[in-house]
C-alpha cells in the first residue's frame, strides 16, 4: 500500500509545481543555409534545395527580464534666452607718445618734442643782452658785465663766452598734456595722409600706410 501512495503524492507535487511555475511559450524559427552559404531565418519552411533547421526560441522574455533602456542621443543645450550674446571687445588703442611741451630759450616758441632738448649756444643779441653793444658793454679786459638796473637777473658772462658773443641757453619743456599730444598726433596723420594720396610709386606708399594704421590706432584715445 505505501508504494502507490508515494507514487499518488509525486504525481500531486509534479501537478503543483507545474501549475505554479510559468512556462515559456516557445516559438519555431527556420534556419535554411542556401547551397551558396547563405544563412536566413524565417517563420515558414525554407524552399527547396536549402538545408532546414528547426529552431525554437522563446516568444517572450523570462521572468524578471527587464529590457535595457532605449539608446538617446544626447539633445543639444539651447541657449538660454537670458544668456547675454557675446559682445566683441576690440583690443586696446596704441598709447600715445610721450611728448614735452617745450618754449624755447630764445625766440619764445612753444612747440612738442619727444625728448627735451639738451643746452645749446645762443647769441647773447639774440636774447637781447646786453642792451648796448658789446664794445661799451665789454670794453675792459676780462668782462665787466652790465651795471644797469634792468639787466640784473642776467648772468654775468665772462670768458670765452663774452668774447665770442654767446651764451648756453636751455629750453623750458614740461609734460605735455592729453589734449596737446592728441592735437599732435592729429597733425601727424593728416601730414601723412597727403604725402600717401601724392605717392606713386608702391615702395613709398607702403611705409605711408603703415604710418597711417600706427597713427589712427593712437588716435583713437582721442575720441
Amino acid at each position: 500500500m505505501r508504494a502507490p501512495v508515494l507514487a499518488n503524492l509525486l504525481a500531486l507535487a509534479t501537478l503543483w509545481f507545474t501549475a505554479c511555475v510559468p512556462v515559456l511559450a516557445q516559438a519555431q524559427v527556420y534556419r535554411c543555409t542556401a547551397p551558396g552559404g547563405s544563412v536566413a531565418y524565417q517563420d515558414h519552411p525554407c524552399a527547396r534545395g536549402q538545408h532546414q533547421q528547426l529552431l525554437d526560441v522563446p516568444s517572450r522574455p523570462p521572468p524578471g527580464y527587464v529590457p535595457p533602456p532605449p539608446a538617446t542621443a544626447p539633445q543639444p543645450v539651447a541657449p538660454s534666452a537670458s544668456s547675454p550674446a557675446p559682445v566683441y571687445t576690440p583690443p586696446p588703442p596704441a598709447p600715445l607718445p610721450v611728448m614735452y611741451a617745450c618754449v624755447g630759450a630764445v625766440n619764445g616758441k612753444h612747440y612738442l618734442a619727444y625728448h627735451p632738448p639738451p643746452p645749446y649756444f645762443a647769441p647773447l643779441g639774440a636774447l637781447g643782452y646786453p642792451p648796448q653793444s658789446l664794445s661799451q658793454a665789454y670794453g675792459a679786459p676780462g668782462g665787466a658785465g652790465v651795471s644797469a638796473p634792468e639787466a640784473a637777473p642776467r648772468p654775468r658772462i665772462i670768458g670765452p663766452s663774452v668774447a665770442a658773443g654767446m651764451t648756453e641757453v636751455e629750453d623750458a619743456c614740461m609734460p605735455a598734456t592729453h589734449v596737446e599730444v592728441c592735437t599732435f598726433v592729429q597733425h601727424e596723420y593728416d601730414d601723412n595722409r597727403q604725402k600717401l594720396h601724392a605717392a606713386l610709386l608702391a615702395s613709398d606708399r607702403k611705409p605711408l600706410q603703415q604710418r597711417e594704421l600706427q597713427l589712427q590706432d593712437q588716435l583713437r584715445n582721442c575720441r
